[in-house]
């Protein structure tokens, strides 16, 4: 029997790769185009700005989320066989990202940032862990000081005393660009004593980088001044 050569058997390789990513994109894609495709839906869901609703499977919600689970499983939800349910708390464009990653289990980088604050409070009000992670992540993530009191806020009204301290942590370390932003007094006005506690926080934050800088400087100096030879 003949030897394959090598570039043979990593074309071989190569192609069972690309065959195991087509099966794995068509298997994890079926659910998606039942979506789209509106096959044997059974539950029909309607954003707050909107009167169409977007038809969708109880099995995926129910699966997906706890209160879903809760709301469809009820008594009161077994009787139709069409349901329709107002998620007055959202856009249709949430709603419907929303649902995309209810089918896919992922979103696309742009998507996730375009709707991160929307996506991120339906997946804690509808108990969806996994999103909520992915979105705090985000949150955290993009933090600058155009938005770190706006996530603030999200992280309060939430009750996530995780991403609360992440953005804790920035007000910290950027405290001269915080303090120059119009929410700034607004904030120190109702939290005097954290903002005490990010200044205090700020002024060790500096006071050990000068250290630090102090001791580099000293240990340049010394390492560039000549050597004695003792005579």
């Amino acid at each position: 029997m003949a030897t394959q050569s090598p570039e043979i058997r990593n074309l071989l390789a190569h192609d069972s790769m690309v065959d195991e990513v087509d099966n794995k994109m068509d298997f994890f894609g079926g659910l998606m185009n039942a979506f789209m495709e509106q096959r044997h839906v059974d539950v029909w869901l309607k954003a707050g700005d909107e009167t169409d609703a977007i038809p969708a499977h109880k099995l995926i919600l129910v699966a997906r989320s706890r209160i879903f689970k809760y709301m469809l499983e009820s008594d009161d939800c077994k009787g139709p066989s069409k349901d329709t349910i107002t998620l007055s708390e959202m856009t249709r464009d949430e709603l419907e990202t929303f649902l995309e990653y209810m089918y896919n289990g992922w979103l696309v980088d742009t998507t996730l940032a375009k709707h991160v604050h929307g996506l991120y409070a339906a997946a804690d009000k509808y108990e969806v862990p996994y999103l909520q992670d992915i979105c705090r992540n985000k949150l955290i993530a993009s933090l600058d000081p155009s938005n770190a009191f706006d996530v603030l806020d999200l992280a309060k009204t939430h009750s996530d005393r995780i991403l609360e301290d992440e953005v804790y942590k920035f007000f910290t370390s950027q405290l001269d660009e915080i303090s120059m932003s119009s929410k700034f007094e607004s904030f120190v006005e109702y939290n005097p004593a954290l903002t005490v506690r990010m200044i205090r926080g700020y002024v060790n934050k500096v006071q050990t980088e000068e250290a630090f800088e102090t001791v580099i400087q000293h240990f340049k100096h010394r390492n560039s001044c000549p050597s004695e030879v003792p005579t």
